[in-house]
């Protein structure tokens, strides 16, 4: 994998996870969690984004009229990605990063990735590995958007500069990809929770999962619960498994069909 990629993919993965923190800590659109007519509607209202990551080749068109025309992008690998995201509900996550994906970015960056499945989904036979960056948005810090009261124009230059200037200081190597993650304070405060002996205990009850020993699996899944109760991709293979009346299908090889339920 040639560095050039290994950069955007690094970044890529990286400006979603600063999207996920803004939508968790911008004043503006936090007041909606006050509103009270989506309040009325939605009881608990939050503004909530899931993103599914891919990598493949696609078909770039226009779509549209004489009045409007949008770029539009067709493939295969377009739908895998919008599958992610969809998937994204199924496993109480934000993010999911396919395998594929994955393999594109550098390896210490692959280090706050967490695999939580193997999985084949509809219009396709070839498993595929999910994966996750870990992430917590209670008790963030709350903060007021430094662009709020800019005209658009004025906004998109400020953030064109920006990113240009940090894209020079890592092609330069002024910066890895590494020291844009690790010393950003709003990816600290997102993993400020993170727990490494959590994430040990679910890779061995996942592992089992994989080579078919559900029994220990449920088992590693309780006790994982027990640590952090609201793990989505822990209560999504136990309770699996327990659709499957705690035994592995035969001829279980570690892949199973992800459905919409």
């Amino acid at each position: 994998m040639s560095p050039e990629n290994q950069v955007v993919a690094d970044l890529a993965l990286f400006s979603f996870v600063k999207v996920l923190a803004k939508i968790n800590k911008l004043t503006h659109i936090l007041e909606y969690r006050q509103h009270t007519a989506l309040n009325t509607r939605m009881p608990g209202y939050q503004v909530k984004m899931g993103f599914g990551l891919h990598q493949g080749w696609a078909i770039e068109g226009a779509i549209g009229s004489f009045f409007k025309i949008d770029a539009s992008y067709l493939s295969p690998n377009v739908n895998m990605a919008s599958r992610l995201e969809y998937a994204t509900k199924q496993y109480g996550v934000s993010i999911l990063v396919s395998g594929p994906f994955a393999t594109l970015l550098s390896a210490p960056i692959k280090k706050y990735l967490r695999e939580i499945d193997n999985v084949t989904v509809k219009g396709s036979v070839l498993p595929i590995t999910l994966n996750t960056v870990d992430v917590d948005f209670n008790g963030l810090e709350e903060i007021a958007d430094r662009f709020q009261n800019m005209m658009v124009k004025e906004k998109k230059s400020i953030r064109d500069q920006e990113k240009k200037q940090l894209l020079t200081k890592v092609e330069r190597g002024w910066k890895t990809t590494l020291q844009v993650w690790s010393q950003d304070a709003e990816f600290k405060e997102l993993r400020r929770n993170y727990d490494p002996m959590f994430v040990k205990k679910f890779n061995e009850a996942y592992l089992k999962y994989r080579e078919g020993d559900w029994a220990t699996a449920e088992d590693i899944f309780s006790q994982c619960l027990k640590i952090n109760p609201s793990d989505g991709p822990t209560k999504n293979l136990k309770l699996y498994i327990e659709r499957c009346n705690g035994r592995a299908p035969q001829g279980w090889v570690g892949v199973r069909e992800l459905t919409d339920k």
